[in-house]
Parts: structure tokens; C-alpha cells; sequence
């Protein structure tokens, strides 16, 4: 269970960097679950965020899309891990990672937890999609993960 900020809500922030709004519908799905589940939740791309403020929220979403070749070399792009070094070492929040795709996410996952390795310890959840909603396997995996 994760703990409450001062107003006592649970609280998450979901930020993404998004090419043609499909990582940001994505986004947008993961808040509806979210807020269904009774969680204060703010959606946001990376450059619309102070870094700094994510510390001390409950969950923290971390979304790129796929970007490389349709089958191989796929990573995050340079935005955002040029913005994830502005990231402050993450501790406190349960940390998931989301990512669109049209063919395979390959290498993406490993690629964004290397940007990651530094700041957040311990990467919890991973969800992708190729469109802008969740998958039913996707969506169970995220209610399970905010239920646990």
C-alpha cells in the first residue's frame, strides 16, 4: 500500500513523451484506471513538469514511445533521456514504465531502465500498447499493481 501526501489522497503523476499523441492517449488511459481506483492522478508530457515534483507522489508512469527500427534498436528518443537526468533519485514513489509500439518493443524496456538505472531503484510495472488504450492483460496488470 502506498502512502497518502498530506491531504491524505494517493496520489500519481503520469508523464510521457509522445510523437503523435498515441503515447499520450496512453497516458490518458492509464489516468482513467487510475482515478477509478480513487487515485489523484496528473498527466502531463516532459517538458509541461517540474522533474522535482515527482518525488514525492505515490506512483510514478514513465512513457516514450518506441523509436528505432521496426524490428531491431528500439529505445527511447533523446528528449526523454535528456530529461530523465533532471529526474531526482526516486525512492519513495512505485515506479512504472509504458511505451507505444507498432511492431515490437524489442529493446525499449532495458533501454529506458538504463536511463533510469539512477534514479529509481526499483522499476516495478511495465505496460505497453500499440494504440492508445490498454490491453485487458495490460489493465489487470495495473490494477493489480495499484491494488498491491
Amino acid at each position: 500500500m502506498s502512502r497518502s501526501n498530506m491531504s491524505g489522497m494517493t496520489t500519481a503523476a503520469i508523464v510521457y513523451c509522445s510523437a503523435t499523441w498515441t503515447t499520450a492517449g496512453l497516458g490518458e488511459d492509464i489516468a482513467r484506471v487510475l482515478d477509478s481506483g480513487g487515485i489523484e492522478t496528473r498527466v502531463a508530457a516532459i517538458g509541461e513538469i517540474d522533474p522535482a515534483s515527482l518525488a514525492d507522489v505515490d506512483y510514478l508512469f514513465l512513457g516514450c514511445w518506441t523509436h528505432g527500427w521496426f524490428v531491431v534498436n528500439q529505445h527511447p528518443v533523446p528528449a526523454w533521456v535528456d530529461w530523465t537526468r533532471e529526474l531526482p533519485r526516486l525512492d519513495h514513489p512505485r515506479v512504472a514504465l509504458f511505451t507505444t509500439y507498432k511492431v515490437r518493443t524489442g529493446s525499449m524496456f532495458p533501454r529506458m531502465r538504463r536511463a533510469l538505472r539512477d534514479k529509481a531503484p526499483r522499476i516495478e510495472l511495465e505496460l505497453q500498447a500499440k494504440g492508445r488504450v490498454l490491453t485487458d492483460e495490460g489493465r489487470r496488470k495495473l490494477e493489480a499493481f495499484i491494488g498491491g
